[in-house]
């Protein structure tokens, strides 16, 4: 994080600078809190052990558990769209972080006592997926309004990929220790960082003043009032301009992946590691990726935009090759893990950047979370299809599962090609 938030310090001005630090602040703190506790992260592990183990489901059946539970993030334009047309509070992003950070530690708390019916389980995993939404969106606007006033876009996605990429990363470690323990220790984990997310909210973040509602206005008028600003919003969005950025991002994504249930269950039953080892190899992973946020926050200064994307398909691609040559022997695992992870988000970096230079002014959480959405519903396809392949299609054979993502990736390198030039020829700060 501090190197790649250091990189901005050399074009700001102190004045700009202390109103960016704050925000900065409050913006990595929400990307690395939601990211921790995500059922993708801290409760990767020991939703997978409650789930395959316990309850006694197969790999196909648990990540249709994780694609439901998780579903909630490919609606989080709707999230975007009431924060930006309905200030809470006077507020368009402090009061939903602080309401959705304890909405959240709510429910893990219930879902710590273990419910041993699994539609009780998945409603309260999508609930709480649905409350952190709302702190993940809203951390989103922060970066985006940031980004385009202080032209540090690539710099301020560098470090939501860092603040990310730190909370999958101690999240998995520490969901493996957790995983063969009673699910309350797991949520008991959760509820500290949410708790970080009101700390920062409340003290740091100080927005401009909202344009209040007339209190006398009769409830019609206050219905017509919320209905021409959420009908503004969406005209807002809807521009051309977002078109191939999203096709992209939803190709990307959407490409049948091995990341998924399958791999876990590749890795316990035919590797035989235990969820432990399984932390502890994505914390080696996790830990490494870390990098790639000081290298993109160099790098986006550089070279244009699009040059980028099409090094994030190669390296995308790249990212699946090490793992043909996974074994049971922990310290090649873990090499296979750093090198795999590392080119993974490092491939991401550019992506995000573009979300952020897409996104239009005035509808900052909405643009962006719908950018996001379409990210989120590839990534729930993609989750569901490789596992699905490895099942049903392809016998189990993991090597093929990895081929098959690797090179269907490449193709994304079209739509790269059909991004328009304002968006992408030009460097950060051009």
């Amino acid at each position: 994080m501090p190197g790649a938030i250091a990189a901005a310090k050399t074009t700001i001005p102190d004045t700009a600078e202390q109103r960016l630090w704050p925000v900065a602040t409050v913006m990595a703190t929400g990307i690395f809190a939601t990211t921790l506790v995500q059922l993708q992260g801290l409760g990767s592990l020991p939703f997978s052990d409650v789930l395959m183990r316990r309850m006694g489901l197969n790999s196909d059946q648990a990540a249709t558990f994780f694609s439901l539970a998780t579903l909630p993030w490919t609606f989080k334009f709707l999230a975007g769209l009431l924060m930006d047309a309905v200030p809470l509070f006077g507020s368009r992003r402090r009061s939903y972080l602080v309401l959705s950070a304890l909405a959240a530690s709510a429910l893990w708390l219930v879902m710590g006592l273990e419910p041993g019916n699994y539609d009780v389980l998945l409603a309260l995993a999508t609930a709480m997926n649905t409350a952190i939404v709302f702190g993940s969106t809203a951390s989103g606007g922060l970066l985006v309004e940031a980004g385009q006033k202080f032209r540090v876009s690539g710099r301020l996605s560098s470090l939501r990929v860092f603040a990310q990429n730190l909370g999958a990363g101690l999240g998995l470690p520490l969901g493996g220790l957790l995983a063969s323990h009673a699910l309350g220790w797991t949520s008991a984990a959760a509820i500290l960082p949410m708790m970080c997310i009101c700390i920062s909210a409340w003290f740091l973040l100080r927005e401009p003043a909202t344009v209040p509602v007339e209190p006398r206005r009769s409830f019609g008028e206050l219905l017509s009032h919320v209905a021409l600003s959420i009908g503004w919003q969406v005209k807002n969005v809807l521009r051309r301009q977002m078109l191939w950025p999203a096709a992209l991002i939803f190709f990307i994504q959407a490409v049948p992946t091995f990341r998924s249930t399958c791999f876990y269950e590749y890795q316990t039953k035919t590797l035989h590691y235990s969820d432990a080892e399984l932390g502890l190899l994505g914390l080696a992973g996790y830990g490494v990726a870390l990098l790639s946020s000081g290298v993109y926050a160099w790098s986006c200064r550089k070279m244009p935009l699009r040059a980028s994307l099409y090094g994030a398909i190669f390296v995308t691609s790249l990212s699946a090759v090490p793992y043909l040559f996974y074994t049971p022997y922990m310290p090649r695992a873990m090499g296979i893990e750093s090198v795999g992870t590392f080119f993974q988000y490092l491939a991401y970096l550019p992506l995000f950047d573009m979300i952020v230079r897409t996104t239009p002014k005035g509808s900052e959480a909405l643009g962006y979370s719908v950018l996001i959405g379409v990210w989120n519903l590839g990534l729930v396809i993609g989750t569901k299809t490789g596992p699905m392949l490895y099942e049903h299609v392809l016998s189990g054979n993991m090597s093929h599962l990895i081929w098959l993502n690797a090179g269907v990736t490449l193709a994304a390198i079209i739509f790269v090609y059909l991004l328009p030039g304002a968006l992408v020829e030009k460097r950060e700060g051009k």
